[in-house]
């Protein structure tokens, strides 16, 4: 019986002691509050105004290039006031324009526009005079008859053989 008188009180000894340590324990271990999740904040994003850095060509022939590339960004394209048509952009900062049509001889201020301002562009669009120019096909034409013109000399100076 002894060992069970001893295991009796081995027993008593941890029961004593889990009661005396628990109430330390549940001090010690806090179960923190789970924080709510946030609501999501709704982002605003700021509209840059436009910038202009470059036009390509500077002087142009509507006839003959109908079109400049404008370099910048937040764009949208006004030549002389009169707005431009966005045949290509390529990204945010390239933008390929066509010109608007029947657009006389002279110097244009080039504006870009959106909801946060407008920019001009420091230098001035030159429209030459879109009157009687040669195309390219009239130069290779022209060029062609020369190469004949050429070759018909050539064979008249050749010595004939007979």
């Amino acid at each position: 019986m002894t060992a069970a008188r001893r295991l009796a009180a081995g027993g008593l000894t941890i029961v004593a002691l889990a009661l005396t340590s628990l109430p330390a324990y549940a001090a010690v271990k806090r179960a923190a509050p789970t924080p709510k999740p946030a609501a999501p904040v709704p982002v605003k994003t700021a509209l840059l105004p436009p910038q202009i850095y470059q036009v390509t060509p500077a002087k142009v022939n509507p006839t003959i290039q109908p079109n400049i590339m404008i370099l910048g960004q937040h764009l949208t394209a006004q030549v002389g006031g009169r707005p431009a048509i966005t045949v290509q952009a390529t990204d945010t900062y390239h933008m390929l324009v066509k010109l608007p049509d029947n657009l006389p001889q002279g110097s244009y201020s080039i504006e870009v526009t959106n909801e946060a301002g407008t920019a001009t562009a420091s230098d001035q669009l030159v429209v030459d005079d879109p009157g009687f120019q040669p195309s390219n096909m009239m130069y290779l034409g022209g060029a062609g008859i020369l190469i004949l013109l050429v070759l018909v000399m050539r064979l008249a100076r050749t010595p004939s053989l007979a």
